[in-house]
């Protein structure tokens, strides 16, 4: 019988369910987001509990196995959000182990020319937005810019902004995911905005007050989702 992975959309979960994959030796599976699951009689459903010790145990191993750039154009891929990506991922990681040697440079294979033709694809997004993103200042001396894309590009722009207006503080936010990235000059913080109508409200906020609509919560530097690369 197939087997669903239904895992929580984060990059962990996703690394969580690629353990999974091998620790049950499952060979008729698929990777999805709940959002994207539909119930199939002939398939069992599982939910994926995120486990970041098992996430990183795959993470490292992957480094080792196919080299930190190639194990970077998946982080990149999965960053993507294009429908069926876990998939594509999954047969990569799986053609990787199996194959008697491996180079994520072989486009012959089907899954690896696919990994990277959409990581171009984000680097090409990157660049775009590092030529064209100019941080607007507030009244707070804190520099603010949105970020439109169809790829969840944050994660990979925060190390980034720090070198360009490492003097400065800024935030940098994602309109289409609500989430956005605040440097106070020392470190890089995850921010929700869910109660934010207009980003030109930041203007008028003061990031150091809780009671502001910003909720800042802390990010380890690979796990939850996003996380850091040197881009």
């Amino acid at each position: 019988m197939k087997t669903i992975l239904i895992y929580d959309g984060s990059f962990a979960g996703f690394l969580t369910a690629v353990y999974q994959v091998f620790d049950q030796n499952l060979k008729d599976v698929c990777v999805v987001k709940p959002r994207h699951y539909t119930p199939d009689m002939f398939a069992e459903g599982k939910i994926v509990q995120t486990s970041n010790l098992k996430a990183k145990k795959v993470w490292h191993s992957l480094q080792l196995k196919i080299s930190k750039t190639a194990a970077n154009e998946l982080y990149k891929v999965f960053l993507s959000e294009i429908k069926g990506t876990e998939d594509a991922l999954l047969r990569y990681i799986v053609h990787a182990y199996s194959a008697e040697t491996f180079s994520h440079t072989d486009h012959s294979n089907i899954y690896v020319l696919r990994v990277h033709q959409v990581s171009k694809m984000v680097d090409r997004e990157l660049q775009r937005i590092k030529d064209t993103m100019v941080l607007d200042e507030s009244k707070h001396d804190i520099g603010v810019g949105v970020v439109h894309s169809n790829f969840d590009v944050l994660p990979l722009l925060g190390k980034y902004f720090s070198r360009v207006y490492k003097d400065k503080k800024w935030v940098v936010y994602d309109k289409k995911r609500n989430y956005g990235l605040y440097y106070n000059l020392t470190k890089i913080t995850q921010i929700e905005l869910d109660q934010l109508q207009h980003v030109q409200e930041l203007n008028s906020l003061d990031l150091g007050n809780s009671d502001t609509p910003i909720h800042m919560k802390s990010q380890s530097v690979l796990y939850n989702n996003r996380i850091g690369a040197n881009c």
